[in-house]
């Protein structure tokens, strides 16, 4: 009998300190990224996934080694405030920050090429029933338009964290493949620089304006406002080998304007040095279609600083993850 009252006494307390957190934490926006939509889809409940669910060790600064980090240890991802009133992850660690914004999580896996991966809590979101439908249909899947949720979640002094609303984002952001790479092509041991190109497939990446307001995004003509990320789940990790974007500043003659509903669409190569890949454990770059054909990426689309005494009142900032896609069709 005491082991039930103690159970439903702890049950209590989370209960209330959750319910406080809702009424007195700081408020802020987190903006969620594309969900794997092949699960069925719930109508009482929302499926959601930040970017900062999976962080690469890079970003870890801790007093253990990231490798050493087990499933269900405490970790504490450190925000910073970012642009449209949106918080973004600045590290991950497994010591609480004296100081600052910080969400309290739990490492849901063993560490696997190079990426952790977290849970906080915040990653369903329950609404009145057949609700959740309405929400997913409008949120897109992977054939079309995706649109991001922007959470509003309530932070305590102590990490945790709670979902208190949400809004849409501004801007959607839809992925198409143009002749992928078959099974065949991605084995094959003939490989040589012209043909790297030919047979490599063609990513379409589309933005649009999902809002009532005229917006703004900015991209140059190699298109730095575009870079690629690995996700690491088959246990090998790549990153872009092409640094040529690193200094990239936006320029008036960068701004491309977008009225309600519009949209911008890029093609990109991926065949083409742009976006060769190198693998963490070593090696050159290559292609992926060369060195990581069953390996999935996610293309991210991101505002760069803007040059010197430039006024850009309309320009969307922040950053939005594209769908996840392999070279040999397979898209998430």
């Amino acid at each position: 009998m005491a082991l039930v009252l103690s159970q439903l006494g702890l049950l209590g307390y989370l209960a209330g300190q959750r319910e406080w957190v809702r009424q007195r934490g700081e408020q802020i926006y987190l903006r969620t990224a594309p969900v794997d939509p092949r699960d069925p889809m719930r109508g009482d409940y929302v499926r959601l996934s930040y970017s900062f669910n999976t962080v690469d060790v890079s970003r870890y600064r801790g007093r253990a080694a990231a490798s050493t980090l087990r499933r269900g240890a405490a970790v504490f991802a450190a925000l910073k405030a970012g642009p449209e009133d949106v918080y973004e992850l600045d590290y991950l660690s497994d010591q609480a920050p004296l100081s600052g914004l910080y969400l309290r999580g739990r490492v849901t896996r063993d560490v696997l090429a190079g990426q952790i991966a977290v849970a906080y809590g915040i990653e369903q979101y329950f609404v009145e029933q057949g609700s959740g439908l309405v929400i997913e249909k409008r949120r897109g899947g992977r054939d079309g338009m995706q649109i991001p949720l922007e959470m509003a979640v309530a932070v305590g002094s102590n990490g945790v964290s709670v979902l208190s609303g949400y809004r849409w984002g501004r801007l959607g952001i839809a992925l198409e493949q143009i002749n992928p790479t078959s099974t065949a092509q991605s084995t094959s041991l003939s490989w040589d620089s012209a043909s790297i190109a030919q047979r490599s497939p063609v990513i379409v990446l589309s933005l649009q304006n999902v809002s009532d307001a005229a917006l703004a995004i900015a991209d140059n003509e190699k298109h730095c406002g575009f870079s690629l990320q690995s996700l690491g789940d088959t246990g090998r990790s790549f990153s872009q080998a092409d640094k040529s974007c690193a200094s990239y500043v936006t320029r008036e003659s960068d701004i491309i304007y977008l009225a309600p509903g519009e949209v911008y669409r890029v093609e990109f190569n991926m065949g083409l040095p742009r976006w060769y890949v190198l693998e963490r454990s070593g090696g050159a770059s290559s292609a992926m279609v060369v060195s990581a054909a069953n390996e999935r990426f996610n293309l991210v689309y991101q505002t760069a600083s803007l040059l010197s005494g430039m006024d850009a009142d309309l320009l969307w900032r922040g950053s939005i993850v594209s769908p996840a896609f392999s070279v040999n069709g397979r898209l998430d």
